[in-house]
């Protein structure tokens, strides 16, 4: 393996300096020849969206009869235009219908049901219509929505799920601040007034993005004439509101790198990827401002004046040539290129086929483009042989060690325990590689990435759980000697509520198989192209081999091996982060010191979002929740000599718990300094921000390394999902096989451990090649949502036994039940964070156990198995 890395190293496979985005642009001319629109131009200021893969160009306004400085006047477009693409990649006009009036320069946005078409210019005037445009059928559909409480034109718009938000525009008295918005679920309930806008604003861009925390409107450019001013001002300024908080945040202005702020208005602007903003055309105000300046000297009486307007409309440089990104995490702009071709401006693009379209446009004064300006961007993944052979070099040993254990596996107490011949160390390291899953070697790096350090108190929640599981729940585990965590519950309870416990935990476990196999397999075909579902294959089909070979000992002597990998990969990876940072070590602390990215005690009182006693409180439940009642971990409590030596295994996990947090945390923020640094080295398509981490590896460090760090994550997957095999098969085959077999034999017993391994191994695969059509938006959120949900109660079942003796099985079966139910309320109809699900879990379960205890009281002898009476006997 070091041979391999050096090799790569040598062999100049190092940072590829080639663009990571690809861009390639293309025209075709759609509305040159149409008859519904006058002259050939085309039009600016349509409403532009897609509907059932549709595109659809609504109104705007043209000059067919001679420009301004010819006498001509603006003729507005009726016309509603739709467009599909044909075999060969044409685009063609399919259908088309008429608007009420003429209209142009208002607001468009796509909702499922259609294009929301907003305010507007017509010969008339200013315009309040908001009109629903549908394609269903082959057929045009309007319908009208509630009109705007002010007529305006130009205004900026968006829309986050349901909620349309609307932004400034020019009202009949000027540029209004006006921020607005429409449930288009709840029309009945009209258009709401927001916080204002911090200034009266129109021709301003306005986008839906992922800011690292939640979807954010995020408002760009734009133009203002004051009151008793001459001349319109053009803005630079960028600002984010955030739904949650109801409050604009400026952020840094339109520009590249240390030049100078870049005023943009009536441009174009479209989300890309997952926090990513495309910015196209727009006019910077310099010739505009000038033609404002000739206007009024035509009013005050020179006459001179009219021929300097006229020169300026006929002789305009033209607009924005630049294709603008921004990053709405890093809040960074870069430059992707040029515009090919006349740029253009009033205007709006829609993402179609995996193209940014932008259909007309004005490409100077009173001078329009009938051209459809399709951009495709690209991130071609190259993930090269020599990391591949990485790959197989390390699936290849994982393979070897189940078979060398293979033959040590000579009984059901060999092979779920390992004859408690595993160290104390090895033990620690491999519930430390247990619990760190593919997922969290992924998304702690994008969380800290995407927001900063105060998920990391969650992590520490071992430090203070562990002393609690050592002192009062381990003892039940290692001195009666308990084949699963769950035959305490037996003893304890009765056979109903062993069982119960065990199917949730079956159940849970091949859902987890599911997801630990999918979201990393998600995340890495996003980045280096390896299919999804050879990925998944590969990864459970591996570890069901070597886990159902050697049994726990391969299990365990696996996570060691992976866990050195895992950390020691985190260590190259961030070595690698801060030597890109301009100013290295120094650079990285100044740029997330400026960012407040180590921020990590917030002490608001918020129990809707990850403040400090969230994270804490949150952290201490599902860390209680795992350590006391998940097989896979308190499997690794029987593998060692004695309960001494299970203690250390418990306290190392914890202390290693600490500097490897810190270390994942540290990858995400150097994740954030680096892109910082190098906005265009990052790949702008990702379709989420968890794929953030291995996107870097694949595509800033050296072939070889890149290799190992993809198998670092495919081990941290595999420590997991070997050990929930291992357990899930330890569960079947003692919980159910051993318990309702007439007849139990060593050999059955060693065959049923086996292949309920390889079926329940199956089952996950399956699961996730289902999963394998899902987005789910992100790793960690979703990952402890699941697991709040369907562990609260297994963790409540150990708390009841431990620690409240008048609990008896029938009562705490009533409580589990009745504690999933009020879970599933409060997560319904309650804003709570996700993290507490699981202490609202456990909570719900004691508490409703403990009520139903007083009409159903434990009436059997349970010496010996609660704190009570091992004190009393002790």
């Amino acid at each position: 393996m070091a041979f391999l890395l050096m090799f790569g190293l040598w062999s100049g496979e190092l940072l590829a300096e080639e663009e990571i985005n690809h861009i390639e642009q293309s025209t075709q001319n759609i509305l040159g020849d149409v008859k519904q629109i006058a002259g050939q131009e085309g039009v600016a200021g349509a409403f532009v969206g897609v509907h059932n893969n549709a595109l659809i160009v609504a109104g705007g306004s043209a000059f067919p009869e001679g420009k301004p400085w010819e006498g001509g006047q603006k003729h507005f477009s009726k016309a509603v235009l739709v467009f599909e693409r044909g075999a060969d990649g044409a685009v063609e006009q399919v259908q088309h219908t008429q608007l009420p009036d003429g209209i142009a320069e208002g607001a468009s946005v796509s909702l499922p049901e259609g294009l929301l078409c907003l305010g507007g210019q017509t010969p008339a005037g200013l315009s309040k219509q908001v009109v629903l445009i549908s394609w269903v059928n082959n057929q045009l559909e309007l319908k009208q929505f509630p009109e705007l409480p002010v007529a305006v034109k130009n205004p900026a718009a968006t829309v986050i799920g349901n909620t349309v938000y609307i932004v400034g525009g020019q009202s009949a008295t000027g540029a209004t601040d006006q921020f607005l918005k429409l449930d288009a679920s709840k029309l009945s309930a009209g258009w709401q007034v927001l916080k204002a806008f911090p200034n009266p604003v129109a021709g301003a861009s306005a986008v839906a993005q992922m800011d690292g925390e939640e979807v954010s409107v995020f408002v760009f450019g734009g133009r203002a004439k004051a009151a008793g001013s001459s001349t319109t001002t053009f803005y630079s300024g960028v600002f984010c509101f955030r739904p949650s908080e109801g409050a604009w945040k400026q952020q840094k202005d339109i520009r590249l790198s240390d030049e100078q702020s870049i005023p943009l208005a009536v441009a174009s602007a479209s989300s890309v990827g997952a926090s990513h903003v495309v910015l196209v055309g727009g006019d910077s105000g310099a010739t505009f401002n000038q033609v404002e300046a000739a206007i009024n000297r035509m009013q005050n009486g020179d006459a001179l004046a009219q021929a300097e307007r006229d020169s300026l409309w006929i002789n305009h440089p033209g607009f924005n040539t630049k294709i603008l990104i921004y990053n709405t995490v890093t809040d960074i702009w870069f430059d992707a290129g040029s515009w090919e071709g006349t740029p253009v401006a009033v205007t709006s693009s829609a993402w179609w086929d995996g193209s940014l379209v932008v259909p007309g446009g004005e490409i100077k004064p009173a001078t329009r483009t009938p051209l459809l300006r399709e951009i495709e961007i690209t991130v071609k993944p190259v993930f090269g042989w020599l990391n591949y052979l990485v790959l197989g070099v390390y699936f290849i040993g994982m393979l070897l060690l189940g078979f060398y254990f293979m033959k040590r596996e000579s009984s059901t107490d060999d092979f779920f325990k390992a004859g408690g011949r595993i160290p104390w160390w090895a033990a620690g390291i491999s519930i430390f590689a247990t619990t760190l899953s593919a997922i969290t070697f992924i998304a702690i790096p994008a969380k800290s990435y995407a927001t900063d350090w105060r998920m990391f108190m969650f992590n520490m929640a071992i430090i203070v759980i562990a002393p609690i599981v050592i002192r009062y729940f381990l003892p039940f585990f290692r001195r009666f000697n308990f084949d699963t965590a769950y035959q305490y519950l037996e003893v304890r309870f009765n056979r109903s509520v062993r069982w119960l416990a065990s199917a949730l935990f079956v159940f849970f476990m091949v859902s987890r198989i599911a997801i630990v196999l999918f979201l990393p397999s998600l995340a890495l075909n996003a980045v280096t192209g390896f299919n999804i579902y050879l990925a998944i294959i590969v990864m459970g089909a591996v570890t069901i081999i070597y886990c159902t070979s050697g049994g726990i000992e391969a299990v365990v002597w696996g996570d060691v091996i992976q866990g050195f990998i895992l950390v020691g990969g985190a260590f190259i990876a961030l070595s690698f982060m801060l030597a890109g940072v301009e100013g290295g070590l120094g650079g990285f602390l100044d740029i997330s010191a400026a960012h407040h990215k180590f921020h990590t005690f917030d002490f608001r009182f918020d129990f809707t979002q990850p403040v400090f006693w969230v994270v804490l409180i949150g952290g201490l439940a599902n860390t209680l929740i795992s350590y006391t009642s998940d097989q896979s971990v308190v499997q690794r409590y029987m593998t060692t000599k004695d309960e001494k030596a299970t203690g250390r295994s418990i306290w190392l996990n914890g202390f290693l718990s600490i500097p490897v947090s810190i270390i994942f945390f540290l990858l995400g923020t150097g994740l954030y300094a680096y892109y910082t640094s190098n906005p265009e080295r990052m790949a702008v398509v990702n379709p989420n921000i968890d794929s953030v981490f291995p996107q870097f590896i694949v595509a800033q460090m050296p072939a070889g390394v890149a290799g190992l760090l993809i198998a670092a994550i495919f081990a941290a997957a595999m420590s997991t999902l070997s050990s929930n095999i291992n357990s899930v098969s330890a569960v079947i085959t003692s919980d159910f096989y051993k318990v309702l077999a007439k007849k139990v034999t060593l050999g059955r017993s060693m065959s049923v451990a086996r292949w309920s391994g390889i079926i329940v191994g199956v089952l996950g695969i399956m699961m996730a090649l289902m999963l394998a059509t899902w987005n789910i938006a992100s790793l960690w959120d979703q990952f402890n949502t699941f697991l709040g949900l369907l562990t609260g109660g297994l963790g409540a079942l150990f708390v009841m036994g431990v620690f409240f003796p008048r609990i008896s099985g029938y009562a705490a079966l009533g409580g589990v039940v009745g504690g999933l139910i009020a879970l599933l309320l409060v997560k319904n109809h309650t804003d709570l964070s996700f993290l507490l699900f699981g202490l609202v879990g456990m909570g719900a379960s004691v508490l409703l156990a403990l009520l139903l205890s007083l009409v159903l009281p434990n009436q059997k002898t349970i010496t010996g198995y609660t704190w009570q009476s091992r004190q009393r006997k002790a």
